[in-house]
């Protein structure tokens, strides 16, 4: 039995045998820029077992395209030998992203093929096994969401959508084709009302492709007079878009700036702000709990008929009489006291707002960040002021007011710079094709 004996048989015994025999059996007929390898026949024939021991004692085999321009798992999935393909993922998940012809990977292609349950199960596990698979294009810039589209593969488009809201990874949708058409002007070319419904909110609806066309303008040529419930859905806002150049010619946002100033748009900066700024909230809130100087540990006599007064005298004995307090109260003197509270919490509250402001650009996964600031805040003033001493309560309440105005300032002036940021690069039209964008 020669090799191809042994790839028909699926017959790993004899595959090592022959090897034994010949230690270049593998690379007979493998050489050149594009082999058809002993993993291609194994693949392409659905001969598992052996396929897998090819790919160990041969890793490159499994990436080489062949004179076709198929790859051994592209092989496998042009003839439906799903188990094979998905062998060789659990084998090398990099597999998925291998350029076949056209530029098309695996996932293109089970993305673009109409078929049972199990190539949609096989679908999900690519999406699962290599997330950056779906960054692959094809040779016409097609995404495999343009693929299914184009495809008129339904349940494969809701299986990607599905995995891209789960991921966040929706701007994916964004994405523009060789002709600049996103998923929505391909749903409208192709007349698919079903996936046109899932794709708005999740798509810019302004957006034009290379010939200047909006999904809109697209629907209305095709759909003059019917469905008015989809062309009122794609109409969206009627802001205009910016195209790169236009907004790299724009002076900076306030975010931007602010980014600049602070080092925080560079990773390792704002891993150091982070560290500080928590740093510093730690200490400012400690020393609100244990201020210099301490607290009084017991009330001064109800009975001192100068309990209303706030400076310590003597009676007609000539013995001092303590300055009137309640336990628990703070000892600091009041000018002293007044300037520890205000500096302090100037410090904590913007210590906070560092923290909000960084944790800003990846909302909403850090809304747990901002609900624990702000309860975080109103414990510290909540904290402060029932402290203040009972005989300054004006000065006390307006330490809380004081307090409160820095937290509405900490919590609003990020939201407000962001929403501003937001407003300018949401109107980008660019032709996406990378997964990190101008938000982050």
């Amino acid at each position: 039995m020669n090799l191809q004996g042994a790839i028909e048989a699926d017959d790993v015994g004899k595959l090592y045998s022959l090897i034994e025999e010949d230690e270049n059996l593998l690379d007979h007929g493998s050489a050149g820029p594009f082999p058809n390898t002993p993993l291609h026949a194994a693949a392409d024939k659905g001969k598992t077992k052996v396929a897998m021991e090819i790919a160990i004692l041969k890793p490159s085999f499994a990436q080489k395209l062949n004179r076709g321009g198929d790859s051994p798992m592209h092989l496998a999935l042009k003839n439906k030998h799903y188990h094979t393909a998905r062998a060789l993922m659990t084998l090398n998940p990099a597999l998925i992203r291998v350029r076949g012809r056209g530029g098309i990977t695996p996932l293109h292609f089970v993305a673009g093929k109409i078929g049972d349950n199990e190539l949609l199960e096989l679908l999900a596990e690519f999406l699962y096994a290599c997330k950056p698979s779906i960054e692959d294009l094809t040779n016409r810039c097609e995404t495999a969401v343009h693929v299914a589209i184009k495809n008129h593969n339904l349940k494969a488009f809701k299986v990607l959508l599905g995995w891209l809201k789960r991921v966040d990874l929706t701007q994916i949708l964004q994405w523009k084709d060789e002709d600049g058409n996103t998923v929505l002007h391909i749903a409208v070319v192709e007349e698919q009302l079903e996936i046109i419904k899932l794709l708005i909110g999740h798509t810019d609806v302004n957006a034009k492709n290379f010939q200047g066309e909006t999904a809109l303008e697209i629907f209305k040529d095709s759909h003059p007079s019917d469905n008015q419930d989809v062309a009122r859905r794609l109409r969206g806002r009627s802001t205009p878009n910016l195209c790169l150049s236009e907004y790299f010619s724009r002076e900076l946002t306030s975010k931007e700036k602010y980014e600049f100033f602070f080092g925080s748009g560079d990773a390792t900066a704002r891993d150091i702000i982070l560290i500080v700024a928590t740093l510093i909230a730690t200490a400012t809130y400690q020393a609100a709990l244990s201020p210099p100087g301490g607290y009084w540990q017991d009330s001064s006599p109800s009975s001192n008929p100068l309990a209303n007064s706030t400076v310590a005298t003597t009676n007609s004995s000539g013995i001092a009489i303590e300055k009137p307090h309640q336990a628990g109260d703070i000892i600091m003197k009041s000018p002293n006291l007044y300037f520890f509270s205000v500096v302090n919490s100037m410090a904590f509250f913007a210590s906070i707002g560092t923290i909000l402001a960084t944790a800003l650009p990846l909302w909403p996964r850090t809304s747990m960040v901002y609900i624990s600031m702000v309860i975080l805040g109103v414990a510290f003033t909540f904290n402060l002021v029932s402290q203040f001493p009972k005989s300054e309560e004006v000065p006390g309440l307006l330490l809380g007011y004081f307090n409160l105005s820095l937290q509405v300032a900490v919590m609003v002036v990020p939201l407000v710079v962001w929403g501003k940021h937001l407003g300018i690069v949401n109107r980008i039209d660019p032709p996406g094709r990378h997964i990190h964008n101008l938000q982050g």
